[in-house]
């Protein structure tokens, strides 16, 4: 092996203490080798010097906190969620509601004057149950045609018709009824099958107007007569709340037998005791019986 001369030993020590490695041990070894006469011991390679201490590596190491764990969802919150929707169509219907609304009120308004009674008459009519077997306009369907003149042709004079409808044509079934001189004659209760029900919770002021809608909205009867006026006067005045079935004995007393079986026409001035016969009275004319 060679020996590794003394200056260059040196060189390589102050080369070390000038980068900061401090070199004395590495010298010390050489130079303890160099003094060793005779020595055959290798001589160690020189070592690599170690890179310079970074100021970064004083700094210490950022890491990132751990994620802090969601809160729980409050009760009110899962419940919103788990509630159920209104479908789409649903509120659709609810936007077209004002709408529908402002086209209502225009339609809530007060009739007419000289109107209201007949107002009221058709809601009876309706609430009753006439319109089911009538008709709506009176053009006829289970029970018989009024509008037309029909029912004013069938009975000249209301009272008849009233009692009619008070006791009802099962009352009746198989007898005639109806004024002999009609365009076809008299009417047969129960020709057609099922008959008209009693009425006997119905109010005489109830019942007028229901014969007064009859006759008159649907029918198209002339109101014109004095009577005819001071009728519906008076039930626009007054309301007999007395009940039909109450009263069946002296609604046949007023009215004419040659229309209402079992009628007796025994009315005086229009009167059985207290109880006044309902309808135009004098309607007909004298020579027709009290109540008509």
């Amino acid at each position: 092996m060679t020996e590794i001369p003394e200056h260059l030993l040196k060189r390589s020590k102050d080369r070390k203490q000038a980068l900061g490695l401090g070199g004395d041990d590495a010298a010390d070894a050489g130079g303890a080798g160099g003094g060793d006469g005779g020595s055959n011991a290798p001589v160690a390679a020189a070592a690599a010097p170690a890179p310079k201490p970074s100021p970064l590596d004083k700094v210490p190491a950022i890491v990132d906190p751990e994620p802090e764990p969601p809160a729980p969802e409050p009760h009110y919150v899962t419940a919103a969620k788990e509630r159920k929707r209104m479908p789409v169509f649903a509120m659709l219907l609810v936007a077209t509601v004002p709408i529908w609304a402002m086209f209502y009120a225009g339609t809530m308004q007060a009739p007419p004057e000289g109107e209201t009674i007949f107002g009221e008459a058709a809601v009876l009519y309706a609430e009753v149950g006439c319109a089911g077997c009538h008709g709506a306009g009176g053009a006829g369907g289970v029970g018989y045609k009024l509008s037309d003149n029909e029912v004013v042709a069938t009975f000249p004079e209301p009272i008849d018709m009233i009692v009619h409808i008070a006791r009802g044509s099962n009352a009746i079934d198989g007898l005639a009824y109806g004024d002999p001189a009609r365009d076809g004659g008299v009417r047969v209760s129960g020709a057609r099958g099922g008959g008209m029900p009693a009425h006997p919770n119905l109010t005489v002021h109830d019942l007028e107007l229901i014969v007064l809608h009859e006759r008159v909205t649907l029918a198209g009867e002339d109101t014109s007569s004095e009577a005819y006026q001071a009728w519906i006067e008076e039930l626009e005045a007054h309301s007999n709340d007395a009940l039909v079935g109450d009263h069946l004995d002296d609604l046949l007393a007023c009215a004419d037998p040659t229309y209402t079986p079992e009628a007796t026409a025994s009315a005086e001035d229009f009167k059985v005791g207290d109880f006044i016969c309902p309808g135009p009275h004098g309607h007909g004319g004298e020579e027709e019986v009290a109540a008509g």
